[in-house]
C-alpha cells in the first residue's frame, strides 16, 4: 500500500504555492472542473513556441496555501501524436522549462466510460507523480445502471479518488481537500507477455548501468523499467529522446524488438493488451450494475432506472434513441439545417432592440462630449473619429454574443459532437476529415481559434486542407459589414427575409470551402482520407453558469481584440481623411453652387425649412468633397480603376483596405468618411448617409447590386491579417498564408466581377 509523501513546491511556481496539472480524456469534463477548481482567477494565453491553449487558474486550500492550476489538453495518452498531445505530454513530464513541472496531477476519469479513461491513469502511475483521481459523471453512470465505487477503485489505485459532478459543482470541496492528500500510486506488475519482461528486464540493467534514467517523479526504483518499456513501444520522445541513440541502449532495444518479432509479438501491442487487462481487473472490482446491487441487497442509486432480473433486457438507453434521430443520414441533417436558420434568424430577432439600445446610448455621449468639447480638429477627432468608428462596431456586440450563446450551448449539450459525425459524410466526398467539423464551425466565430483547432488533426494533409478553407467560414467579425448590408438594401422584407439572405451569406461561404477542399485534396493535397474515430460526449442540459462565462470570456476577447485595434484605426482613418483641410475658397465655391441649385427647386417652400435643407444640403456636399480631397479620398481614387468594374467607389476601396486589418473596421471606415455623426441628429444614420450618396451625375453610390458584390466580396475574401500570422505559424512557411491570400481574394474579384457585370447588362 502507498503511503503519503511530502509535495513540495514547484521551483518555478510562485512562492509557498503548489502546482497541480489537469489531465483526462477529451469530453471527460476536465475543463467544467478546471473552472468550478478556480472560478474566476483564469487566465488564458499559448504555449510559448506553439498555439495550443494554455489555461491557468488558482484556488486557496483550506490552510491558506495558493494552489496554481494548469488545465491541459485533452488527450488519452501519453504517447503523443498531435500537437495537443505532445504538451500535455511535455508538461506532466515536466520538460517545458516555461511551464513549472507539476508537483500533484489531477486526472479526471468519466465514470460511465471507466475502462477507457483508466487506460490514462495507468501511465500517469507509470509517471511516478503524486495523484487524485476525479471520478466525475458518476450520476451519468447510475442514470445508465453503472455503480462505480469511489472507495474499491481507490483501494485498487492506492491514490485518492473523488466522485464529482462537475457540472453541479458536487465533490468539488473534497477534490480540493484529496490534492493535500495526493499519493504516488504502487507500480502494478503488467501482465506482459514473459519474453517481453525479459527483454525489458535486459534494457532497464542497461539503463541504470549508464545512470541515464531521467527523473520522471518522486518514485524511487522502477524508473529504469519504465523507461526501458517507452523505449521498446516506440515512445522514445522528449526526455528519453537521447537514450534512444546511445549505443548500448540503442542496440539492445533494436535486437529486443527483432526476437519479439520473431516470437509474434508487438511490443506496442502487447503493451497496450497488458494495460487493459489489469484496467478490466480493477474496473470489474470497482463496478457493479444496479441489477447486481440489489441482487447484494444494497440500494439501488436514485436513477430513472430501477432494478429488474438479469434476464431482462433493459430498456433502449433515451441517449441512442436521441441518436436515432440526430445523427440520422435525412432528419439529421434536416434537424442541423433547422438549428442553423434559427439561430440566424434569433441573430436579428433578439438582438434588435439591445442593438438599438447601445445605438441610442452611443449617440447621446457621443453628443455630450462633443457639447463640452470646443470647435476644432479635437473635437472632430473625438466625435466623428472614435465615437463613430469605435460605436459603430460596438453596436453589434449582442448579436456578436449571441452567436458565441448558441454555439456554447450546442458544444455544452453534447450535440457539437453528433453534428461533426453526421458531417463526416458530408465532408468526406470533399476530402476532409470528420475532425474537421468543429474546426469550422469554430471558425464561424473566429477562424483563428479554428484554424488553432486543427491542431486535433494528425493528418498534415488533412490538416492543412482544413487550415486552407477555414477562414471561408463566415466569422463573427464579417457580422457587422452583413448587418451594416443587408440592413441597408433589404430593410423592408422583415427579419425572416434578413435571415434567409444572412443564411444564404453563410452558405456560400460553406460552398466556397468544399469546392476549395475538393480541388485542393485532388492536387496539391492528395492522399487518402483517415478514418474518422469520434467519441461521443453524454447529452446533458446545458450549465448556465459555464454557458454564460464561455460568452463572457469570448465576447471580450471580441471586444478587446476588435476594439483595440478599432481604435487605433479610427484614429489613423480620421487623419487621413481630415487631413489636408479643403481650401476655405473651395468651400465656398460648393455653398454658392449648391444653394443656387437649391434655390431652383425650392419654390413654394417655407422659408426656414428651404433654408434648413439648403444648409444640411451644403454640409453634406462640404463632407464629401473633404474627403475626396483627403489622404483618403486620393488614395481611393489611385485604387478605383481596379475596383470599378465591381460596381465599387473609392470611398469603398477605402473601407476595403481598412478591412484588411479587421473586417469589422469596414463598418467604422464607412462612418468616419461620411461623418455621420458630425451633428446629434446623424449619430446613428450611417445606413441613410450612405443610402443618399451620390454620383455626380446623380447616380445612387449604393444599390442593391453593388450591396450584393460587397457581400459576396466579403464572404469569399482573405481580409484579416492576424488569420494570415496563425496559418504562418501554424504551418511553419509564408507559402500557405500567401497562397490562401492570392486564391481567396482572386477568387472573391473573379465572382464579384461577374456578378456585377452580369447584374448590370440584365438591369439594364
Amino acid at each position: 500500500m502507498s503511503s503519503s509523501v511530502a509535495i513540495p513546491s514547484s521551483p518555478a511556481a510562485p512562492s509557498g504555492s503548489l502546482t497541480v496539472a489537469l489531465a483526462g480524456n477529451p469530453n471527460s469534463g476536465k475543463t467544467t472542473i478546471f473552472n468550478a477548481l478556480t472560478g474566476l482567477r483564469q487566465k488564458v494565453a499559448n504555449y510559448p513556441g506553439v498555439t495550443v491553449e494554455k489555461k491557468t487558474g488558482r484556488f486557496r486550500l483550506d490552510g491558506g496555501r495558493w494552489v496554481q492550476v494548469i488545465d491541459l489538453p485533452g488527450t488519452y495518452s501519453l504517447v503523443s501524436r498531435s500537437p495537443d498531445e505532445l504538451v500535455a505530454m511535455a508538461v506532466l513530464r515536466g520538460l517545458r522549462p516555461d511551464t513549472p513541472a507539476p508537483d500533484v496531477v489531477v486526472v479526471v476519469v468519466d465514470a460511465s466510460n471507466l475502462q477507457r479513461n483508466l487506460y490514462l491513469v495507468s501511465q500517469l502511475i507509470e509517471l511516478g507523480r503524486p495523484l487524485v483521481v476525479a471520478l466525475n459523471m458518476v450520476d451519468i453512470a447510475e442514470r445508465r445502471g453503472i455503480h462505480v465505487s469511489a472507495e474499491a477503485l481507490e483501494a485498487e489505485l492506492g491514490v485518492p479518488v473523488v466522485p464529482v459532478v462537475g457540472h453541479k459543482r458536487r465533490g468539488i470541496a473534497e477534490l480540493r481537500s484529496a490534492i493535500a492528500r495526493a499519493r504516488v500510486a504502487p507500480m502494478p506488475d503488467w501482465p506482459l507477455p514473459p519474453p517481453m519482461k525479459q527483454e525489458l528486464a535486459a534494457i532497464g540493467g542497461a539503463i541504470d548501468s549508464l545512470a541515464a534514467a531521467p527523473a520522471q517523479g518522486p518514485r524511487a526504483g522502477a524508473n529504469a523499467q519504465t523507461v526501458a518499456e517507452r523505449l521498446l513501444i516506440g515512445d522514445a520522445v522528449g526526455d528519453v529522446a537521447h537514450l534512444a541513440m546511445r549505443p548500448p541502449v540503442a542496440a539492445l532495444v533494436s535486437a529486443a524488438r527483432q526476437r519479439l518479432q520473431n516470437a509474434g509479438i508487438d511490443p506496442m501491442q502487447a503493451d497496450i493488451e497488458a494495460h487493459y487487462r489489469w484496467i478490466e481487473d480493477v474496473a470489474r472490482k470497482a463496478t457493479a450494475s444496479v441489477d447486481e446491487l440489489a441482487a447484494m441487497g444494497a440500494p439501488a442509486p436514485a436513477d430513472d432506472f430501477t432494478s429488474r432480473p438479469p434476464a431482462l433486457a433493459r430498456p433502449r438507453p433515451l441517449s441512442d434513441r436521441i441518436d436515432a434521430v440526430l445523427v440520422h443520414k435525412f432528419w439529421g441533417l434536416l434537424i442541423f439545417a433547422i438549428i442553423m436558420g434559427s439561430l440566424f434568424v434569433a441573430l436579428f430577432w433578439l438582438a434588435d432592440p439591445i442593438m438599438t439600445a447601445i445605438e441610442d446610448a452611443v449617440g447621446a455621449v457621443g453628443g455630450q462630449v462633443a457639447a463640452l468639447l470646443p470647435a476644432g480638429p479635437l473635437s472632430d477627432l473625438v466625435n466623428d473619429g472614435i465615437f463613430a468608428g469605435v460605436g459603430a462596431v460596438i453596436v453589434f456586440v449582442p448579436q456578436i454574443a449571441l452567436l458565441f450563446l448558441f454555439l456554447a450551448i450546442l458544444e455544452d449539450s453534447g450535440y457539437l459532437a453528433r453534428a461533426a459525425f453526421l458531417m463526416d459524410r458530408l465532408l468526406a466526398k470533399v476530402g476532409l476529415h470528420g475532425k474537421s467539423f468543429i474546426p469550422l464551425l469554430s471558425s464561424f466565430a473566429c477562424a483563428i481559434p479554428g484554424i488553432l483547432a486543427t491542431r486535433t488533426i494528425e493528418d498534415r494533409r488533412d490538416r492543412l486542407a482544413t487550415i486552407f478553407v477555414a477562414p471561408f467560414m463566415s466569422c463573427s467579425a464579417r457580422l457587422p459589414v452583413y448587418t451594416l448590408l443587408i440592413g441597408l438594401f433589404f430593410a423592408g422584407y422583415g427579419a425572416l427575409a434578413q435571415a434567409a439572405i444572412m443564411l444564404g451569406l453563410y452558405t456560400l461561404g460553406i460552398v466556397a470551402a468544399a469546392a476549395t477542399a475538393w480541388v485542393f485534396k485532388r492536387s496539391l493535397l492528395k492522399g487518402p482520407t483517415s478514418a474518422f474515430i469520434l467519441e461521443m460526449p453524454s447529452y446533458k442540459v446545458p450549465q448556465a453558469g459555464e454557458v454564460l462565462r464561455q460568452v463572457w470570456l469570448n465576447t471580450r476577447e471580441f471586444i478587446t481584440r476588435a476594439g483595440t485595434i478599432i481604435f487605433c484605426l479610427s484614429v489613423v482613418l480620421w487623419a487621413i481623411s481630415y487631413y489636408p483641410r479643403l481650401p476655405a475658397e473651395r468651400e465656398g465655391q460648393i455653398a454658392a453652387q449648391v444653394a443656387a441649385t437649391a434655390e431652383q427647386g425650392a419654390a413654394g417652400e417655407p422659408a426656414d425649412a428651404a433654408s434648413a435643407d439648403v444648409d444640411a444640403l451644403i454640409q453634406r456636399a462640404i463632407r464629401s468633397a473633404q474627403g475626396e480631397y483627403s489622404i483618403a479620398g486620393r488614395f481611393g481614387h489611385a485604387l478605383e480603376p481596379l475596383i470599378r468594374p465591381l460596381g465599387y467607389d473609392w470611398k469603398m476601396g477605402v473601407g476595403l483596405i481598412g478591412a484588411f486589418a479587421a473586417r469589422e473596421v469596414f463598418v467604422s471606415t464607412m462612418s468616419i468618411i461620411y461623418s455621420v455623426q458630425d451633428t446629434e441628429e446623424d449619430t446613428s444614420n450611417l445606413r441613410w448617409a450612405m443610402r443618399e450618396d451620390r454620383y455626380a451625375d446623380g447616380r445612387p453610390v449604393w444599390t442593391p447590386l453593388v450591396g450584393v458584390s460587397l457581400l459576396v466580396w466579403f464572404v469569399l475574401a482573405m481580409q484579416c491579417m492576424s488569420t494570415l500570422a496563425v496559418v504562418r505559424r501554424e504551418t511553419g512557411s509564408w507559402r500557405w498564408p500567401l497562397a490562401m491570400l492570392l486564391y481567396m481574394n482572386a477568387l472573391a474579384y473573379l465572382v464579384c466581377l461577374g456578378i456585377y457585370q452580369v447584374g448590370a447588362r440584365v438591369l439594364g
